[in-house]
């Protein structure tokens, strides 16, 4: 079975390739800070930190993202970070039962 996130990945790390700084273009767009929450959560699970390693241009474009002035002032203001084990086993306890 094929994995959504990797192939989203794979995708985007393609897209970056071919030495862009952000995923239009030279400057950063709304598609970048649409996109950096969902890889920031991701990144905190250990599937994530697995899966990002294997795609370095990608983990540069989050790595350059998550430097900018506005995104250390927003992580910053914001309280710490707790384990989202409870997320994973409300996902499961919440799965339909066929």
């Amino acid at each position: 079975m094929r994995c959504p996130d990797r192939d989203r990945t794979a995708s985007r790390e393609r897209q970056l390739a071919d030495g862009r700084p952000y995923l239009v273009g030279a400057d950063q767009t709304i598609a970048d800070y649409y996109l950096l929450p969902s890889t920031f959560s991701f990144a905190r699970t250990d599937e994530g930190k697995a899966m990002y390693s294997g795609y370095p241009v990608f983990s540069a474009w989050r790595e350059r993202m998550e430097a900018l002035p506005t995104v250390r002032r927003f992580r910053a203001a914001g309280s710490p970070y707790g384990p989202i084990e409870h997320a994973r086993k409300w996902a499961v306890s919440h799965r339909p039962k066929y």
